[in-house]
């Protein structure tokens, strides 16, 4: 099986105390090499999950499956993040999560509700990386325009009301009375 995989990386990792290589032909292709038995595809999810509520610090495991498709906090305009992946949330004092990748065992993404301000107020606004909106394509493309001309009508705007104003400086200028010095 790995011979079919133009390999470009090999990694030494380990997984649940098990030693294995993980070889990597690109970001979509790679494959779990265990010291003992074949090599797989991935690593199975169930067994990812197991393995995270038994070992969960501080919060406790409340939620572990996996997902398909990309969610408002695990994201990607280039789709180039890997799917599915393991989608585990904990029950801490941030209400934590984590994206991990059952191809390569590792974390592919996490969030806390210390950012919520970050991705919601920057991103969402900012980039307007609403997922609503993405899913809707020409609605995000409205929005888009609608406020690129909304910013060039205030742009022109400000510029038209600063010419006023400097163009009406030097007629008050030329209307003060001339300052007379005193004898």
């Amino acid at each position: 099986m790995t011979a079919q995989l133009p390999v470009k990386a090999l990694d030494f990792t380990v997984f649940a105390g098990e030693a294995m290589y993980l070889a990597t032909a690109n970001s979509r292709q790679s494959r779990v090499i265990p010291m003992r038995g074949e090599p797989a595809p991935g690593l199975a999810p169930d067994r990812i999950i197991h393995l995270i509520g038994s070992t969960a610090g501080p919060g406790s495991l409340v939620e572990a499956h996996m997902i398909t498709e990309y969610d408002a906090y695990y994201r990607d305009r280039h789709r180039q993040r890997p799917l599915p992946v393991v989608l585990a949330r904990f029950d801490d004092s941030e209400r934590s999560a984590w994206y991990i990748d059952p191809r390569t065992g590792r974390i592919a993404g996490s969030y806390s509700s210390r950012l919520w301000s970050t991705r919601w107020l920057y991103h969402g606004l900012h980039s307007i990386d609403i997922p609503w909106l993405y899913k809707h394509r020409p609605a995000w493309d409205i929005v888009v325009l609608l406020l690129l001309v909304g910013g060039a009508a205030l742009s022109v705007t400000s510029v038209i009301l600063g010419w006023r104003l400097l163009r009406s400086i030097p007629r008050r200028l030329s209307r003060r009375p001339a300052i007379q010095s005193a004898k």
